[in-house]
C-alpha cells in the first residue's frame, strides 16, 4: 500500500520543528494573518522560511493556513507581500477557503499546490472536481463524512483526500458556522472564533452543553481509514501545546506503519489486548487531552448521540481509580492505572463536576489502595471516580523525547588549503555539491596549522542542524589558517549549500506539481434576473398567502429543505404563471440526500419544468441545477460567500450571479450534523423546532430537517431591513404563521 502522510498542527514554532522531528511528514501553520487560529502563537513569515528550509531538509513538508474570508483590501494589497517570501523558499501549499483567495494565489503562485480547506464544505469528489481549474491537488472533505462516503470520493477524483482522524469537532459543518460572530462579534470565517459552542445551552427539554463534541480518535481505525484511499491523515490541535503536537504525530505514525509493515490480523491482535501498546498509547492520547473520552468520528460512529458531552465540555483526563470508602478527609481509592509523582488527579460527581483535585506526591501501582488526604466538605462518596488530567510521566518522556528526536543532517566536507591559493571548503549531501572560497593561504610565522586544527574549527558545528559526517584536508605544510577564518569559511559554505539546496529542491517539487487535465476555456454564459422580490416559503400555507398578497409581482423560491415534496405538485398547480427558483436541502450527502433525491423523483417532475432560477447554496446544489436546469439562472446564497470581487469572478465563472440581500429573515448561524432532538432524547417526533437560550441571553431556534437528517440553527429574531428598496432584493421566510407573512409582504411589496 501507498505511504499514508502524517499531518500535524504547528501552532507555534516549536510545536512545527517538534513534530517534524516526532513523526509528522507535514505540518499545517498559520502565520500572524488570515488563518483560522489567529489566537495561536503562530510564526511570523521570517521563522517559517527558516523552517522550510528545515522541512525540506528533513524530506517534510509545510502547508500554510489562508482558511478565512478576506475582504478587497487584504485580498489586493497584503496577501500577495505575505505569501511571496514563503513561495520563494518553496512553501509546500497552501490551505484555502476564500473562492476569491483560491483565485488570485492561483494566478500568483501557479507552480505552489492549493489546498482546498473543509472550510469550504465540500461533501463529494464530484464536488472537489469543479476547483482543479483553480489550481486545487487536494481538498479536505466536511469532516461529517462517515468512511463509506470517503471511499465514494476516493472512486470520484484523482485528488489527494486529507481528512481529520484525531482532535476537536466543530459541532457545526466547518464554513458555515456564524454563531461567534452573532453572539459576540467574533467571526470564526475570519480566523476569531470564540468557541460558543463550548458554551452551556438551555432548552425546555434539558440544558447543558448541547452543543458541545466529545473530541475524536480513530488510532484503532487506521486500517479502515488507510483501505478508503484516504491520503493524509489530519490531526487537529494548533491551540495545544507542542507535546500534544509532538506526541499525536508519533504515536499515528507509529501504528500506520506497524499496519502498513504487519498487515490487518497483526493490528487486530493489538486492537484485542487491552495490555497492548496501543491500548496504552490510546490512553496516553485521553491522558494528554480530550474531551468526553473521545468518539471515533462522523467516520466510524453510527449514533450521534454518541458525539455529544453534554455534562462537561473542557479536558476529560482518563479514569485511575474508584472511591471505594469515603470519610471526611481520607478516601480510600482502589487504583486501575500508575499514578506517578506530579499527576493531577480530580474526584468528580456524576454530572463530571470537579469535587476536589490534587497533585500525586507519592507514586502508587495499578491494583493498590491509595487514601489522599482532602479538604472538608468535599462531597466524596463511595462509587465516586477519579481522573487524571496531567500525566506528568508521559509529558516527561516527549520531552525528552522530543529532544532525541532531533537528528542532524550529515554533510561530506573536503578542505584545501594551498600556498598562495584561496583556502577551499567544498560540501556535499543530499546531491548538492558546493564550494566556497577564503582568503589567500599564507606562510606560517610561528605555529604551522594541522588537519587537526582545521577538523575542529570546520567540524564543531555547533547548534546547527548540521554535523560533519567526514572531512578531508589538502593542506601544505608550514600555513598559517586563523580559527575565526576558518570558522567563517565554514559558515559561507554552509549558506551557500543551504541555498543551492533550496533551488534546488523548488525546481525539483514544481516540475512535477499537477497539471489540471480540464482548465476552464470559456466564461459560461451568466444568465440574470434582477428587478423582482424574492420570495423564500417553506410550505403550501406561505405560498398561498405570499401568491395572494404579492400575485405576480414576486419571485417564489421553493425552500425543499422544509417544503414537503408531497405537496410539489399542488404548488405547481399554484404556480403555473409565477416565477420559480427552487433550492435543495442545504446538507446533500448520505441517507439524507438519498431520501431527497427519492422524493424529488416521485413528487418533483410537474415542477421541475417551471424553475426558471436556482438559489445554489452547496457545491452538489450547483451540479444538481447543472444538471436539471441547464437554462436557468444561478443565484449564489448568502452561505457562498464573497467578500471580495476575486470570489464574485469565481462564481460568474462557473455561472452564478450574486443572490439579493436578504432584506427581511432569520440568520441560519449553524448547519449541523449533529441533531439537538436527538441530544434531547426527542428523536423521532418529526421536524422540530427547538428554542435555544445562550448564557447572556442570546436566543435560537434550532430546526430539524429530520428527512434529511440535518439540523439548522436560526436567530430567533429576524433581520429587518429598513424602508422600501427598489434594488433585487429577498424576503426568507422560515416557520412565520400567515398573519406574520402578510405584514412583513405589506412592508416590502
Amino acid at each position: 500500500m501507498k505511504q499514508v502522510e502524517i499531518l500535524a498542527p504547528a501552532g507555534s514554532i516549536e510545536s512545527l520543528y517538534a513534530s517534524l522531528n516526532m513523526g509528522a511528514d507535514a505540518v499545517y501553520v498559520g502565520t500572524s494573518r488570515f488563518g483560522a487560529r489567529a489566537f495561536a502563537q503562530n510564526p511570523s513569515v521570517d521563522e517559517l522560511q527558516e523552517a522550510l528550509l528545515y522541512a525540506h531538509l528533513k524530506e517534510k513538508k509545510i502547508y500554510l493556513t489562508v482558511n478565512t474570508l478576506l475582504n478587497e483590501h487584504e485580498l489586493k494589497n497584503d496577501l500577495y507581500d505575505m505569501i511571496a517570501p514563503l513561495y520563494e523558499k518553496g512553501l509546500d501549499a497552501c490551505i484555502v477557503q476564500d473562492l476569491g483567495v483560491l483565485k488570485f494565489l492561483h494566478e500568483s503562485f501557479p507552480g505552489m499546490d492549493l489546498h482546498a480547506s473543509t472550510q469550504m464544505t465540500i461533501f463529494s469528489g464530484e464536488e472537489a472536481n469543479l476547483f482543479k481549474r483553480y489550481g486545487v491537488t487536494r481538498y479536505v472533505p466536511a469532516r461529517e463524512l462517515s468512511i463509506e462516503e470517503i471511499r465514494q470520493a476516493r472512486s470520484q477524483t484523482d485528488l489527494e483526500i486529507e481528512v481529520f482522524v484525531h482532535g476537536a469537532l466543530c459541532y457545526c459543518y466547518s464554513g458555515q458556522c456564524l454563531l461567534s460572530e452573532v453572539i459576540g462579534g467574533r467571526s470564526g470565517n475570519r480566523g476569531m472564533c470564540a468557541q460558543p459552542c463550548r458554551l452551556p445551552y438551555k432548552t425546555p427539554y434539558g440544558d447543558g452543553y448541547l452543543f458541545s463534541t466529545k473530541d475524536s480518535c480513530t488510532l484503532f481505525q487506521i486500517p479502515e481509514l488507510i483501505e478508503s484511499g484516504i491520503d493524509s491523515f489530519k490531526i487537529e490541535g494548533r491551540m495545544k501545546k507542542a507535546e500534544y503536537s509532538a506526541f499525536l504525530a508519533y504515536v499515528y505514525r507509529k501504528y500506520t506503519d506497524y499496519y502498513l509493515t504487519n498487515g490487518k490480523e497483526a493490528f487486530q491482535m493489538l486492537t484485542e489486548d487491552p495490555d497492548s501498546p496501543l491500548w496504552q498509547d490510546y490512553v496516553h492520547c485521553q491522558d494528554l487531552y480530550n474531551r468526553g473520552g473521545f468518539s471515533k468520528s462522523f467516520l466510524f460512529e453510527k449514533d450521534k448521540q454518541n458525539m455529544i458531552d453534554t455534562k462537561r465540555n473542557n479536558h476529560y483526563g482518563s479514569l485511575v481509580g474508584t472511591v471505594s470508602k469515603a470519610d471526611r478527609y481520607q478516601p480510600t481509592v482502589e487504583l486501575q492505572k500508575d499514578i506517578s509523582y506530579q499527576d493531577v488527579l480530580e474526584f468528580r460527581d456524576e454530572d463530571g463536576n470537579s469535587c476536589y483535585e490534587y497533585t500525586v506526591k507519592d507514586p502508587a501501582k495499578k491494583g493498590h489502595t491509595i487514601r489522599p488526604k482532602v479538604l472538608p466538605d468535599s462531597h466524596i462518596y463511595a462509587g465516586q471516580k477519579l481522573y487524571r488530567t496531567r500525566n506528568q510521566d508521559l509529558l516527561n518522556w516527549i520531552q525528552t523525547k522530543m529532544q532525541e528526536s532531533k537528528e542532524d543532517i550529515p554533510l561530506t566536507g573536503s578542505f584545501s588549503a594551498h600556498l598562495g591559493e584561496p583556502m577551499k571548503l567544498t560540501l556535499q549531501a543530499k546531491d548538492v555539491e558546493v564550494s566556497c572560497e577564503g582568503q589567500e593561504v599564507t606562510g606560517s610565522v610561528k605555529k604551522a596549522a594541522t588537519k587537526e586544527d582545521v577538523q575542529k574549527a570546520v567540524c564543531s558545528l555547533g547548534n546547527t542542524w548540521y554535523c560533519m559526517d567526514s572531512l578531508t584536508c589538502s593542506i601544505d605544510p608550514d600555513v598559517f589558517l586563523p580559527v575565526g577564518t576558518l570558522k567563517k569559511l565554514r559558515r559561507d559554505a554552509i549558506d551557500k549549500w543551504q541555498e543551492a539546496f533550496g533551488r534546488t529542491y523548488i525546481k525539483d517539487h514544481r516540475m512535477k506539481r499537477m497539471v489540471c487535465s480540464d482548465a476552464m476555456t470559456e466564461v459560461p454564459a451568466k444568465k440574470e434576473i434582477k428587478g423582482k422580490t424574492l420570495v423564500s416559503v417553506t410550505g403550501l400555507e406561505q405560498l398561498r398567502t405570499v401568491l395572494e398578497v404579492a400575485g405576480s409581482s414576486a419571485m417564489i423560491h421553493l425552500k425543499l429543505e422544509d417544503f414537503p415534496c408531497q405537496d410539489l405538485p399542488e404548488a405547481a398547480r399554484l404556480l403555473q404563471k409565477t416565477d420559480i427558483a427552487i433550492s435543495f436541502p442545504r446538507v446533500l450527502r448520505g441517507k439524507g440526500k438519498e431520501n431527497f433525491l427519492k422524493d424529488w423523483e416521485q413528487w418533483g417532475g410537474s415542477l421541475r419544468p417551471l424553475v426558471s432560477a436556482v438559489l445554489v447554496n452547496s457545491h452538489a446544489m450547483y451540479l444538481y441545477a447543472k444538471k436539471f436546469w441547464p437554462d436557468a439562472c444561478l443565484l449564489a446564497d448568502e452561505n457562498l460567500y464573497q467578500m471580495n470581487s476575486m470570489a464574485t469572478q469565481v462564481y460568474e465563472e462557473f455561472g452564478l450571479q450574486k443572490g439579493p440581500d436578504i432584506v427581511y429573515g432569520r440568520q441560519a448561524v449553524m448547519v449541523t450534523e449533529s441533531c439537538l432532538a436527538k441530544t434531547l432524547k426527542r428523536c423521532g417526533k418529526g421536524d422540530q423546532q427547538i428554542p435555544v437560550k445562550a448564557p447572556k441571553g442570546d436566543r435560537f431556534i434550532v430546526c430539524t430537517h429530520c428527512r434529511y437528517c440535518y439540523n439548522t440553527v436560526y436567530t430567533k429574531d429576524a433581520r429587518k431591513g429598513q424602508g422600501k428598496s427598489e434594488n433585487w432584493r429577498r424576503i426568507d421566510f422560515t416557520f412565520e404563521e400567515n398573519k406574520e407573512v402578510r405584514e412583513v409582504l405589506r412592508q416590502w411589496i
